[in-house]
């Protein structure tokens, strides 16, 4: 079926300017109805036509992005992916390997946005833009640690430099694996590091595998943390854990900060030589 002319007719003019008025890019079924108010029409079909001629493109069940005028007659646009997930989920925030990227903490441009958020729900795969959504259900209690930031004209909630860095130390899996970390630990360093931030954000997280692997991390980076590093190493648990979740059982035992180092130093490190 061939898309339709990106022509609009007075109410659908009504609607979208309505949502634009009220400062939406994404939008939901409900939201349109109200920015229609009494038009008599039903919402969904008229949903329906601007989807099929290109002024709106549909994420998911009763959630739109408008496709603006510049996208032309194929409706070629993409807001940007924080945007969008800012409205697929409630409450959340930006996180993961996706934070570690925005704070510039990493060098990874990962293909999926990362969201974490206190609600169960599937992956949200949009082909028409190549972007793929994942959400990371996590605890109430640990749900924390979150800012807004503006993109495009946007709010959008995204997880802080130490909060980001902490999850990553719970979750490495989730960043890139243990030595994005690592670098993220470097940079964080170079552009005044706040420490107890960082702790305290561990120490509320709950985990103490986060700081045998910070101790471990910022020990072979010959990081510069004062008294911090002998705090972590006293609140260690007394289990062995992987120092990278993705691999196996494999490599020697640090018995300093019980880590079953399956990440060698040289490979911590290699990084730094190009």
């Amino acid at each position: 079926m061939m898309t339709q002319t990106r022509t609009l007719g007075p109410t659908e003019t009504r609607l979208l300017n309505g949502l634009a008025a009220d400062g939406h890019v994404v939008f939901s079924t409900a939201q349109a109805r109200a920015a229609l108010g009494n038009g008599g029409q039903d919402i969904n079909k008229l949903l329906y036509y601007l989807t099929r001629k290109r002024w709106l493109l549909r994420l998911e069940k009763g959630k739109y992005l408008i496709l603006p005028l510049e996208a032309g007659m194929e409706g070629l646009y993409s807001a940007h992916e924080f945007v969008i997930a800012a409205h697929l989920v409630q409450p959340y925030a930006i996180a993961y390997a996706s934070a570690l990227s925005f704070h510039a903490l990493s060098d990874l441009l990962p293909h999926t946005v990362f969201v974490a958020t206190t609600r169960r729900k599937a992956e949200v795969t949009i082909e028409e833009l190549g972007l793929r959504f994942r959400f990371i259900t996590l605890a109430p209690r640990k749900f924390f640690g979150i800012q807004t930031v503006t993109i495009e004209d946007q709010p959008v909630r995204i997880t802080t430099l130490s909060k980001t860095l902490v999850d990553g130390l719970d979750r490495p899996e989730l960043c890139g694996g243990v030595i994005e970390l690592a670098k993220g630990l470097k940079r964080y360093e170079a552009d005044d590091a706040n420490w107890a931030q960082l702790t305290a954000d561990a120490q509320r997280l709950g985990n103490r595998t986060v700081l045998k692997r910070l101790g471990y991390l910022v020990e072979v980076l010959g990081l510069e943390v004062g008294e911090w590093i002998d705090r972590w190493r006293a609140e260690i648990s007394s289990g062995e854990t992987l120092l990278d979740p993705r691999y196996g059982r494999r490599g020697s035992y640090h018995a300093g900060w019980n880590l079953r180092l399956n990440v060698d130093e040289e490979q911590l490190l290699e990084w730094r030589r190009h």
